[in-house]
């Protein structure tokens, strides 16, 4: 009876999680400030260990919710991990100490051999209107009892969780500069979000707060994302 309940849980894990690896606990997309540290380590197993800088905020922070729980911004260090055979990232890395990238990571629930660190950097690139073409207006249904919307810049996103998994991430609200934890619970924008990260454009961003809470780390969901007009107008 336990190897079944094993099975179904790692089937269940399975299905949860779009694109994710046994053993990853998160994997998705970040606005990098600047690095502050990249150089190669290992005697056995060679890879390649750094430090960067990025947007975070103090979770203790009191933040009403009036004013839709927003913090301020503060830097965070993240120490991480490059594997060698990633040459384009290591070189991207290597040419780009001191500017602002975006980048594509991994969290490793399972120790990784070869990699000091369990947070992984896949991919890197610069922000520009040629890395994706995402469309004018994305707009999925409202999971809340009050919408509102703000102009800003999402600064992170990724799909967290082993058996429930849920999109979490981090916008920054251009207005009053201070930041915003969100969740997302439709995959198809959680792919839009990652193409309009990759383009680094100020979009409005349409948030709900859900009724339905408690399986996720926010009550707020991104309904609509929008270049063009405020999230929410009637057409």
């Amino acid at each position: 009876m336990r190897n079944w309940k094993l099975i179904a849980a790692i089937i269940l894990a399975l299905s949860a999680t779009p694109a994710m690896a046994i053993g990853t606990y998160a994997e998705g997309w970040m606005v990098v400030k600047k690095m502050t540290k990249l150089e190669s380590q290992g005697i056995m197993f060679d890879s390649f260990e750094g430090e960067l800088i990025a947007t975070s905020y103090n979770e203790d922070e009191q933040c009403s919710r009036d004013d839709y729980e927003c913090y301020t911004p503060i830097d965070s260090t993240i120490q991480f991990s490059v594997e060698p055979e990633n040459k384009e990232v290591v070189n991207f890395l290597q040419e780009n100490k001191d500017g602002s990238f975006l980048i594509q990571y991994r969290v490793h629930r399972i120790e990784n051999l070869g990699l000091n660190q369990d947070f992984e950097i896949i991919k890197a690139m610069h922000q520009g209107p040629d890395k994706a073409e995402p469309a004018a207006k994305k707009s999925v249904d409202q999971t809340g009892s009050r919408q509102f919307s703000f102009k800003g810049k999402f600064l992170q996103l990724d799909y967290q969780g082993t058996i429930i998994g849920t999109f979490e991430g981090l916008y920054l609200d251009e207005k009053t500069g201070k930041v915003h934890p969100f969740s997302v619970t439709n995959e198809g924008m959680a792919k839009h979000i990652y193409d309009v990260m990759k383009t680094g454009k100020s979009v409005y961003i349409g948030v709900s707060d859900a009724i339905v809470t408690g399986f996720r780390k926010s009550d707020y969901d991104i309904y609509e994302v929008n270049t063009e007009k405020p999230a929410g107008m009637t057409e």
